[in-house]
């Protein structure tokens, strides 16, 4: 098995001590980067092409990105662009190093020694030619290498406290590396291509024998350690070339934290790297650089092995990397002013909610802003939002105000209210359909023409109403779990919503972490409260035997249907009920804050998180009708048969084959498949052998879950 760091453990204080001898809360990082492997699945990678190379100036902010670095500017697809992990960046986006790889999965090759993690590599660049002056390039041309860095497991609150840390710092073995290097047109030996080889039964060879390689006429094979019949080695089969690079480490950080810089100066979130350029060896048609960070394991952590919290460690980031020439030492600062964090919802507590549950009153009363002036001097700024609803309809636009704004690195973040802090000066109209979008534009821009970067002036914002509430913006940082240490656990997780009328409750969309070896399959019970005085209290209902699961599209919540649809009025509660100590691992937000309206209970009491962030579960709900009992005698009594089959499951005691489908599970609660019902028959041929989990369902009603054993 292997082990991978927490993130962020976080045992409760001593104000609830008595609680935490038995139970406690805790946020774990993720194992898994879901955003990256739907990136993986939709994406083919970017070879680079013969004589293909980019222009100065070289420029990438990673604004406006999410995913993949941009293949016009960079060969490799390891780091990760976002605008959720960094804290305080000079413009909102960078790229993530950390220790996983491009189809977002912990690396094979994880040891608890530095090992080689996250590559990030330029394509070839043209420092052959000043095209300027349509002349070679000069040393004299003053070229220059810029960028800014910042460890993992930073905190925006200060002083930092350990529950709102997002990602992990880099322990001082760890090391961020950057190289120059060029191709140099030759080809040389890089390894060799293998094939499966069987050693004939009655064989035994010791370490040290040969034998002669049969897919390589003239070459013999030296056995490394003791080898038997029957067993399977890999055999060299052909000898593979490739183009030969020189690479040389121009400079190197070791791990590090935030808390370290801040300490000697409050506004050093990410520190400036600026290399000159004065060997000539670079001065050629193919140079490039590239960034490697070398990330290691912790096992110590593990010492009270408990499951569930193994995840990525050991984050860089990256931003506003920047070759050019004319540039010198003193060219630290940038003629810039940016949006530094992605923008906040209109509506005062939800990210997104139900179209027909909207009321003007749950607006907020202004947005927020984080901006800043990245440039040595003041600029004059100004800025303005705009709203449309989709496609195209114009709501509203603000009134554009003009402020000087200081340059960062002298006083911080421009905080002028009517930019950084807008009121929010429209509402939106419910016009009776279904759903609704509306596209929220934020421009914070420089005065005249001297802004060196446009594309971080814009942020944007869509706005959300279709049929489910969402405290969380639909991506995890980290991941949220129960840790009970009761002889007879019993915990429950009960996140707390509010509708301005009665409605009904179709289901509930839950985003479960992928964890190490899926140690976070386990039953529970799926919960809806009523309200106790801001509190969940009566049970109004609890589905058992529930998994969890993941979708097909990671980032895709799994949905939790009621046996029938429940019908609610004013503040009820959604979530889950656990009866053992496996961390069922939950994903958790950490940039949108719902504390005050997700609760926890590990003994008789409900206690108030203290975590910052949203838990991701969102309670769908649906047009309020009539629930009257229907008479016993008019529900369907299906079943499913034959029981274990070989093949076809054909289900019994249907009364109308209209709008039945079949949605089929692994044992592990993982959706495999979802079939429309032909003739009350689900072919399962197309299955291995084992056990599965068959939900049967006409339009939206669950009729009966079963398991099936496939034989």
């Amino acid at each position: 098995m292997r082990f991978i760091k927490i993130i962020s453990v976080v045992w409760l204080v001593s104000a609830v001590s008595m609680i935490t001898s038995y139970a406690q809360e805790m946020v774990t990082g993720l194992t898994q980067n879901v955003i990256v492997q739907k990136a993986a699945q939709r994406q083919t990678a970017n070879p680079v092409k013969n004589g293909e190379a980019v222009k100065l100036p070289f420029f990438d902010d990673f604004s406006g990105q999410m995913g993949f670095p941009n293949p016009a500017l960079w060969q490799d697809r390891q780091g990760f662009v976002n605008a959720t992990y960094p804290i305080y960046p000079p413009s909102s986006g960078v790229v993530t190093l950390d220790a996983l790889d491009e189809k977002g999965s912990i690396y094979a090759h994880a040891e608890r020694m530095p090992f080689p993690a996250d590559t990030l590599t330029s394509l070839p660049i043209r420092l052959d030619s000043n095209f300027t002056f349509h002349r070679p390039m000069h040393l004299s041309d003053s070229l220059y290498f810029s960028f800014y860095y910042q460890p993992g497991g930073g905190c925006k609150a200060q002083p930092a406290v350990a529950w709102e840390r997002i990602g992990d710092a880099p322990e001082s073995e760890d090391r961020l590396v950057l190289e120059f290097g060029y191709a140099t047109g030759n080809e040389i030996f890089i390894g060799f291509a293998y094939a499966d080889y069987v050693i004939e039964e009655g064989q035994f060879y010791s370490a040290g024998d040969t034998i002669d390689n049969p897919y390589m006429p003239g070459c013999i094979y030296i056995f490394e350690s003791n080898a038997f019949g029957g067993e399977v080695i890999q055999m060299p089969t052909d000898s593979l070339f490739g183009p030969e690079y020189v690479w040389n480490e121009v400079w190197s950080s070791d791990g590090t934290t935030v808390d370290a810089w801040l300490a000697e100066n409050n506004l050093q979130y990410f520190k400036q790297v600026l290399i000159p350029i004065i060997d000539p060896q670079y001065l050629r048609n193919n140079f490039q650089f590239r960034f490697r960070n070398y990330a290691s394991l912790d096992l110590d952590a593990w010492s009270t092995n408990v499951t569930g919290w193994a995840s990525n460690c050991d984050q860089w980031h990256l931003d506003y990397i920047q070759l050019d020439v004319n540039r010198n030492v003193q060219d630290q600062y940038p003629n810039d002013v940016t949006f530094v964090s992605p923008t906040t919802s209109a509506l005062s507590l939800y990210q997104s909610m139900p179209w027909h549950q909207y009321r003007p009153s749950d607006m907020a009363a202004s947005f927020h802003n984080e901006l800043a002036n990245i440039s040595p001097s003041v600029k004059n700024t100004f800025y303005n939002y705009s709203v449309r609803k989709a496609p195209s309809t114009h709501i509203y636009t603000s009134t554009v105000n003009n402020e000087n704004a200081q340059p960062y690195y002298d006083s911080g973040l421009h905080l002028y209210p009517f930019h950084a802090d807008p009121s929010i000066n429209f509402v939106y109209e419910y016009d009776g359909a279904d759903s609704a979008l509306f596209y929220i534009t934020h421009v914070f821009r420089m005065e005249g023409a001297n802004d060196e970067c446009l594309t971080n002036d814009t942020c944007r914002f869509e706005q959300k109403f279709y049929n489910y509430y969402a405290y969380d913006d639909g991506t995890a940082e980290a991941g949220y779990t129960l840790l009970s240490a009761m002889t007879n656990p019993d915990a429950s997780l009960a996140v707390q919503f509010t509708l301005a009328e009665p409605d009904t409750l179709r289901c509930v969309r839950m985003w479960f972490n992928s964890v190490l070896n899926d140690e976070n399959v386990a039953e529970f019970t799926l919960m809806v409260w009523g309200d106790d005085n801001g509190m969940p209290g009566e049970v109004l209902y609890a589905l058992p035997a529930q998994l969890p699961a993941h979708g097909a599209e990671y980032l895709d919540f799994i949905n939790y249907y009621p046996e029938e649809p429940i019908a609610l009025n004013g503040t009820f509660y959604v979530g889950f009920r656990q009866t053992h100590a496996v961390q069922l691992n939950l994903g958790f937000d950490q940039n949108n804050d719902a504390r005050g309206h997700f609760f926890y209970k590990t003994s008789n009491a409900w206690h108030e998180s203290f975590y910052k962030g949203a838990p991701m579960i969102r309670p769908v709900v649906g047009q309020y009708y009539d629930h009257s009992p229907v008479p016993s005698h008019l529900q369907p009594e299906v079943q499913l048969y034959p029981n274990p089959t070989t093949g076809l499951v054909r289900i019994a005691g249907l009364d109308d084959e209209e709008g039945i489908s079949c949605q089929v599970y692994d044992i592990y609660g993982r959706l495999l498949h979802v079939t429309h019902v032909w003739d009350a028959t689900v072919d399962m041929s197309r299955y291995a052998p084992g056990i599965y989990v068959l939900k049967v369902l006409q339009h939206d009603t669950i009729l009966t879950t079963e398991k099936v054993i496939k034989q």
